[in-house]
């Protein structure tokens, strides 16, 4: 089963390099990385706001309706109704008390674009108990909609458990 997990997400890995490959007309210039940068900064700053201020329709504003989110260990989710019912579920059951998003790269390609970085989550589960932390790397891909804005298309999360052991100390 887990092999069959792996093999689906490095399926996925590829198809969505590939896509990106496709969507890249010509080399964008630096004022268009300069402005996707910005507009993946104001998407993750929604993110981020919306898990700690528990909002499930702002976070699911910032998702493209035919969306696809995995994590480690978690059921790969398709589509924002999907997503949206996922995110409620997660609100009703945990606080997130920080995320972090640290972008380590960005690159628009035509209609898609991408970022890779890391991310710091540290939820608290609202049965009791104590914050559960998590550290990790994430790749994701964004389409530019209909209007020029751009939404979270893909998104891949996968636990570091070394980034884990490093960092743990320093989330409070």
């Amino acid at each position: 089963m887990k092999e069959s997990r792996q093999k689906q997400f490095a399926a996925l890995v590829i198809a969505g390099g590939l896509l990106l490959m496709a969507g890249c007309a010509s080399n964008p210039t630096a004022a268009d990385t300069e402005a996707f940068r910005s507009d993946v900064d104001k998407i993750f700053a929604v993110w981020i706001d919306t898990n700690i201020n528990p909002d499930p329709e702002g976070f699911i504003a910032i998702w493209d309706e035919n969306c696809i989110k995995m994590a480690s260990n978690k059921p790969t989710v398709i589509g924002s109704a999907t997503l949206r019912e996922m995110k409620r579920k997660a609100f009703q059951m945990v606080i997130y008390e920080k995320v972090n998003v640290d972008i380590e790269e960005v690159q628009p390609a035509g209609s898609f674009g991408w970022a890779q970085g890391t991310y710091l989550v540290a939820v608290r589960p609202k049965a009791g108990g104590g914050t559960i932390n998590s550290v990790g790397t994430f790749l994701t891909i964004f389409k530019k909609q209909p209007d020029g804005s751009w939404k979270v298309y893909r998104d891949t999360m996968m636990s570091a458990p070394a980034l884990n052991a490093a960092r743990k100390r320093s989330i409070r």
